[in-house]
This record gives C-alpha cells, structure tokens and sequence, in this order.
C-alpha cells in the first residue's frame, strides 16, 4: 500500500502542475479553451480505457466502478 500511496501523491502532482499550466496558458490565449480540453478529455478517456481493462484481466469490474465512481462523484 505505501508504494500505492507513493504514487498517488506522484499522480497529484503532475495534475495539479497541469492544471496550473492549463490554466497559464489559457491565460495567455482564450483560444486554446477547446485545445486544452481536448488534452483533458484524451487523457481521462486513456486511464479510463486502461482501468476497464485492467479490471477485466484481473476479473475486478467492482472495483473498476468503485474508481470510477470516485472520479465521477469524488465517493
């Protein structure tokens, strides 16, 4: 668990420090709204499809619900 825990607090750090650059540059331009969420939407959708198939190798579909629940609802 702590290398999980290790890696989580990784993971929030490269999304907070993208969410400041997201925010910088659309500081900078207005324009890149729809480019910058994109990026977001790309990304999101990549670790979304990831997860759905990590859980089906590892038969875990509840536990795929549970992640995306908390992403969804933040529960």
């Amino acid at each position: 668990m702590e290398e999980m825990k290790k890696k989580f607090e990784e993971a929030s750090k490269v999304l907070r420090q993208t969410v400041d650059i997201s925010f910088t540059e659309y500081s900078k331009d207005k324009s890149t709204k729809n480019e910058i969420v994109k990026l977001w939407q790309l990304t999101i959708n990549d670790f979304l499809q990831y997860a759905v198939k990590m859980s089906e190798k590892h038969q875990a579909k509840e536990l795929y619900k549970s992640i995306a629940r908390a992403l969804i609802f933040g529960k």
